[in-house]
């Protein structure tokens, strides 16, 4: 990748952020969402503000990463800036670069905020800096995961956000609550164990535990692994997908 395209790109990322930062999706989706769930959590239960802290770093970032990259695609089909971009011309790639990239620029700020004033506020007991490192670099990974998650999922040449979020919202939502936030996955049965698999969250769940108790469900280095190869897999998904339906989202804008 060459100095242009890289110029490109973090072009194509600002005015990403720029334009759809304060969008409705992206303010309820993003930010509301986490937060009074969260909220409906913990209220009028006996939970420790540790389990709390994973449990809200872990959704906050999984769903800002997944508020931008979904909606993007759809409203510049809809205002024809689609074509613009291509005939300029910006290849898919940069396109799609410039999304994720954003989206999860967004995802990393805010989840940093929420993360470094709770661990002020209660004074989440780090083992050591190393497990600080460690949540950061877990919360950057899902800052990624979820951003190529969103930007997959608008590869349907839809041009309504409303039909593209539907559609996310009907995805991360199962995926949240079978990923041990709410019920540790040591106090699951097996089969539902197995079904936490499917959820990338469940791993990042697990090392922000491990960064903050210690201890872990799976060795830290297994989940580290397996959101890295989430990542690869999504990536390699968006570029089939893509290539296939970008067609079909020009003759449709």
């Amino acid at each position: 990748m060459n100095k242009i395209s890289l110029v490109k790109i973090w072009a194509l990322s600002k005015k990403n952020i720029q334009l759809y930062i304060k969008k409705g999706p992206v303010l309820i989706f993003g930010l509301m969402f986490p937060f009074f769930m969260v909220l409906s959590w913990v209220l009028g239960r006996e939970i420790s503000p540790y389990q709390v802290f994973v449990g809200i770093i872990s959704m906050t970032a999984f769903f800002t990463s997944t508020a931008i990259s979904p909606v993007v695609l759809p409203i510049e089909t809809r205002e024809k800036s689609l074509e613009r971009l291509l005939s300029a011309p910006i290849s898919i790639q940069n396109i799609l670069l410039g999304i994720i990239i954003a989206s999860t620029l967004y995802s990393l700020i805010i989840t940093s905020i929420i993360t470094l004033s709770f661990t002020i506020i209660f004074w989440i007991p780090f083992s050591s800096i190393w497990a600080i490192i460690l949540l950061y670099f877990g919360i950057f990974l899902m800052a990624i995961l979820g951003s190529l998650l969103g930007v997959l999922v608008a590869a349907k040449p839809a041009d309504m956000t409303s039909e593209i979020m539907l559609l996310i919202n009907l995805i991360k939502f199962p995926l949240v609550f079978i990923s041990g936030i709410f019920i540790p996955l040591g106090n699951l049965p097996f089969f539902a164990i197995l079904l936490s698999f499917i959820s990338p969250i469940t791993f990042l769940t697990d090392l922000s535990r491990y960064c903050v108790y210690g201890t872990s469900y799976f060795p830290f280095l297994i989940d580290i692994l397996i959101l890295m190869g989430w990542i690869f897999i999504l990536f390699l998904l968006n570029l089939f997908f893509h290539k296939k339906t970008m067609p079909k989202r020009l003759s449709t804008s």
